[in-house]
C-alpha cells in the first residue's frame, strides 16, 4: 500500500468515527485524522524527491555520498523519517504553505489524548476536527493537484463538504476556473448561479483550463466530466420560448455559430462573453442568433449584414 492510500485510509477512518457523532468516536477520529494529515505532508515530500531516492525527502537521516559518475549526491539513510518540526522546516524551504495554527491545534489535541488526557468538551474537540477538513481539502487540491472527491471517495468527500470552510473554499475555487477563462463578474454570477450537474445536481462546477468556444467541465460534488450542453439540460426542458430552437444561438456580435447558451431568462455568448437579453431569427438566412431586437423585426446576423451590405455597395457603383 503506497503512502497516500494509507493517508486516505486514515483520513477515511477517522470521518467514519466523526460522522457516528459519538464523543469516544471524536478522540479516535482525531487519532486517525491527524496521522492521515501527516502523511498527507510526506506524500507531497516524496513526490518532491530526486529521482535516485524517492523517499530521501522525509528520511530525517540524509547523508551525501558519491554516485556512480563520481559525482556527489544525497541518500536518506535509517528507517526513521521526519517529524513534525522537520516537515515544517522542509516546508519552509520549499515555499509549500500550510496553515500550521490550525495543524497544531489538532496535533496538540491528539498528543494530549495519547499521552495524557483532554479536558474539551466533545464540541470543541468536534470543531477542532471540522477545522482539519479544511487543511486535507486545501493540501489535495493546491499541493497534490488533485481533486478531492476522485482521492477522498464520495462519502468522505460530502462529509467534508457538508462543513462550511470547505464547501465555500470549493465553491471559490469553482468561480477562480471560470474567471480564468476570461469571464467577469456579471456573466459569471449568471453562469454559476444556473448550471447544475446532471447526475448529482451539486453547483460546484468546475472548468478546465483548454477550452475552444466552450470549457470542458468537471463537477467538484461526484467527479463526473461534463459539457456545457449537459449543465443547461434541465434549463432546456424547462424553457417554453415559443420562438426558441433550444438553448444554443448563434451570435450577433461576434458572428460565432452556436457560442450563445441560454442561462435563466438571459443568452450569453461564451466566445465574446456579451450577455443578450432576447433571441430571435436572421432576416436574411433565418439563423436562429442572439441580439438586440430593433423594433418589431430582425435586422440580421453579422455574417448577412456584411454580405448584404457589400452587395448594396458594389451596386452603388454599376
Amino acid at each position: 500500500m503506497s503512502l497516500l492510500d494509507n493517508a486516505i485510509e486514515s483520513i477515511q477512518v477517522g470521518v467514519e468515527d466523526y460522522l457516528v457523532g459519538d464523543s469516544k468516536r471524536y478522540l479516535s477520529a482525531v487519532r486517525n485524522i491527524c496521522a492521515g494529515i501527516l502523511l498527507l505532508y510526506k506524500e507531497k515530500l516524496c513526490r518532491l524527491s530526486p529521482p535516485h531516492d524517492k523517499e530521501i525527502l522525509i528520511k530525517k537521516d540524509i547523508r551525501p555520498i558519491y554516485d556512480d559518475k563520481g559525482n556527489v549526491i544525497f541518500m536518506g539513510t535509517g528507517k526513521k523519517t521526519v517529524d513534525v518540526y522537520e516537515i515544517t522546516e522542509r516546508f519552509k524551504s520549499l515555499k509549500i504553505i500550510v496553515n500550521w495554527k490550525k495543524f497544531d491545534e489538532l496535533n496538540q489535541l491528539r498528543n494530549n489524548i495519547e499521552h495524557y488526557y483532554t479536558d474539551k468538551s466533545p464540541d470543541a474537540v468536534r470543531e477542532v476536527i471540522v477545522t482539519s477538513f479544511l487543511l486535507i481539502r486545501d493540501f489535495i487540491s493546491e499541493y497534490l493537484e488533485e481533486e478531492p472527491c476522485n482521492v477522498l471517495g464520495e462519502e468522505c468527500w460530502h462529509a467534508l463538504l457538508k462543513t462550511t470552510d470547505v464547501y465555500q473554499a470549493e465553491e471559490k475555487a469553482c468561480r477562480q476556473t471560470f474567471e480564468k477563462c476570461g469571464f467577469e463578474s456579471q456573466v459569471l454570477e449568471q453562469i454559476l448561479e444556473n448550471i447544475r450537474c446532471p447526475f448529482c445536481h451539486s453547483s460546484l462546477i468546475k472548468a478546465k483550463d483548454e477550452f475552444d468556444v466552450f470549457p470542458s467541465l468537471i463537477c467538484c460534488s461526484c467527479s463526473e466530466s461534463l459539457e456545457i450542453k449537459d449543465v443547461v439540460e434541465e434549463e432546456i426542458t424547462s424553457y417554453d420560448d415559443p420562438e426558441a430552437e433550444g438553448s444554443f444561438a448563434s451570435c450577433s456580435s461576434c458572428e460565432s455559430t452556436d457560442s450563445v447558451v441560454r442561462l435563466g431568462n438571459i443568452w450569453i455568448c461564451f466566445s465574446c462573453h456579451i450577455i443578450h437579453d432576447e433571441v430571435g431569427h436572421c432576416g436574411y438566412c433565418n439563423d436562429f442568433i442572439a441580439g438586440d431586437l430593433e423594433d418589431t423585426f430582425w435586422s440580421g446576423c453579422l455574417v448577412c449584414e456584411g454580405q448584404n451590405g457589400h452587395y448594396m455597395n458594389s451596386s452603388s457603383y454599376d
